[in-house]
């Protein structure tokens, strides 16, 4: 006994559904990939100019590419939304391994750390010269 036409039809169009279903899926994840940021900024000049303009921008989630240690993007966005209320945000190093955001009378020491040759903004304080860690 042979199988019903219909069913061939059928099982045909499965499979290109199925085709199609994968190539955009793979293309969608490759496109995700390529327009996502790299994590960080190649040098502390760059870390400083970028870390502004996220914040000027009030673009938490960009922010959230140049701190190391964010707990989540809703972080940075509220971050972000503060820094911007007491005015216009700016990043300055302002030693070795820290920065200042200036936003108005509001002034916040951040670290600034190399991780795996690029470079972050850390929430935890500055390390002091001669730290034993007693």
């Amino acid at each position: 006994m042979t199988a019903p036409r219909g069913s061939s039809r059928t099982r045909r169009a499965v499979s290109w559904f199925a085709v199609a279903f994968l190539a955009v899926w793979i293309g969608g994840t490759v496109l995700m990939i390529s327009t996502g940021g790299e994590r960080g900024a190649g040098d502390r000049a760059a870390l400083t100019e970028r870390a502004t303009a996220a914040l000027r921008d009030g673009d938490g989630e960009r922010l959230h590419e140049l701190l190391l240690d964010a707990p989540d993007r809703d972080f940075a966005e509220d971050y972000t939304t503060r820094l911007r209320a007491a005015g216009t945000p700016a990043v300055a190093a302002t030693g070795p391994d820290t920065a200042e955001v200036r936003s108005g009378a509001l002034r916040v020491t951040l670290s600034i750390t190399e991780d795996d040759g690029r470079w972050y903004l850390s929430l935890l304080p500055p390390a002091t010269a001669g730290a034993s860690g007693e």
